[in-house]
């Protein structure tokens, strides 16, 4: 096979019908996440001035999250379109809070806290019903294809929302997003109202003719679910990862905070943006790397990441910091990429939506405790101290791969058989 050949099969994404749509219905959704993100946490800032503020936002926005693992059999009993419809639907109603309030004269931040955690609720059981969803509309042999198309799309659309948020948030303020994110999540909407995603038995209620969840039956799922990763080595890859995303976390709840210092609300969505073109291009390059050692690149990768980090805080200047941030990306987002690949083709697909919501909601407790603590710790030590620690949280993460055997001597994710993690 040419060059040629082979360069265009491994990048050209799936073809099914079902995976465009969800495709354009998770990046539409995306460019209201990357204006939210911006607005949102600025408009903190903005109103307060201080790191803490902007940590305890990003603990609200995260922390609901952590929920997931409850959402986890329930995702993987329901009509996932249902699921995913309305989640997009609450979230275009939850948008439009923040600007009547300022059109009432109440805008306060105190408004903006309160909206966060019904937002972070809206993406409760999206996630998992999008995780769940994809390996029921495309064949195993393309998943990591159609997770390296699916972070490729929405991380550039995530990117592109961030630095043209950030500009308009210095020219007309961070409110009017808000209803530009009620229209994104509108339309999103009704992208995946025209989905059809085959079910499973259990999603076709083979347990409960009558439609009802068995409690029993839902703490058994759950506890298969968390089985599932205890007793294999998914469970050290989620455990390497926990460090990492902590302090990860507690970076970006200063990086307000720092970016004002460099630039304002421009640089901020600037170095918003580098991040996730940063991802963009690790997902892009996470299938030529896709029959080599996961291990080995991961080890590597996030050690190289964690450098990159480091430096763009150290050297300064918002260009360079920005493009040294973006690089340390580049092997995060081959790593989510060939993990989520593993997960999906190792875990049984009855199983798969509990498992991503367990893993899911662990994450989502350490993130927004990194969150609330970076935000606490900026306003003692400074914003370039938290920044230097989420370098070092990365740079931790690739040792930890390239220390534990079971992690350095991992193969590849195409390797993986199916069902191997049942």
């Amino acid at each position: 096979m040419s060059l040629h050949a082979t360069l265009r099969r491994r990048f050209s994404p799936p073809t099914d019908p079902a995976f465009r749509r969800m495709l354009a219905g998770r990046a539409t959704s995306f460019l209201g996440d990357g204006l939210y993100t911006v607005a949102a946490m600025w408009l903190v800032f903005e109103l307060t001035g201080s790191t803490t503020y902007t940590g305890l936002a990003g603990f609200l926005l995260r922390a609901p999250n952590a929920l997931k693992l409850l959402a986890g059999p329930l995702v993987d009993r329901a009509r996932l379109e249902r699921v995913l419809v309305g989640s997009e639907a609450l979230g275009a109603v939850l948008s439009l809070l923040v600007p009547l309030a300022a059109l009432a004269g109440e805008l306060s931040v105190w408004v903006v806290l309160a909206v966060l955690p019904f937002m972070a609720l809206t993406e409760l059981f999206a996630a998992p019903a999008q995780t769940a969803a994809l390996p029921r509309v495309v064949a195993s042999e393309s998943l990591v294809r159609a997770n390296s198309a699916f972070s490729i799309v929405t991380s550039a659309v995530d990117a592109g929302a961030k630095a043209i948020g950030g500009a308009l948030v210095a020219a007309v303020g961070a409110v009017a997003l808000y209803g530009v994110d009620a229209a994104t999540y509108g339309v999103a909407a009704l992208l995946f109202l025209g989905l059809s995603i085959p079910e499973t038995e259990s999603a076709e209620g083979s347990d409960d003719p009558d439609g009802r969840l068995d409690l029993a039956a839902y703490r058994r799922e759950l506890r298969e679910g968390v089985a599932v990763l205890t007793g294999s080595v998914l469970g050290a890859m989620l455990l390497a990862s926990l460090v990492a995303n902590f302090l990860t976390s507690a970076a970006f709840a200063v990086l307000p905070a720092y970016a004002a210092a460099l630039s304002g609300a421009a640089g901020y969505g600037l170095l918003l943006a580098a991040t996730t073109a940063g991802a963009v291009a690790g997902s892009l390059l996470a299938p030529l790397v896709e029959d080599r050692s996961l291990g080995v690149t991961n080890a590597v990768g996030l050690l190289l990441a964690g450098a990159a980090w480091v430096g763009g805080v150290e050297l300064g200047g918002v260009a360079l910091t920005a493009a040294l941030f973006g690089l340390s990306r580049v092997p995060v987002g081959v790593y989510n990429v060939g993990v989520q690949a593993t997960m999906q083709t190792g875990v049984p697909d009855d199983r798969l939506g509990r498992v991503t919501a367990t893993v899911s909601s662990l994450s989502n407790v350490v993130g927004p405790l990194g969150l609330l603590l970076g935000g606490l710790a900026g306003a003692a030590v400074g914003a370039r101290a938290v920044l230097l620690a989420g370098g070092v949280g990365i740079a931790l993460t690739g040792s930890f791969w390239a220390a534990l055997p079971p992690l350095r001597r991992f193969g590849a994710p195409t390797a993986v058989e199916s069902g191997t993690f049942g």
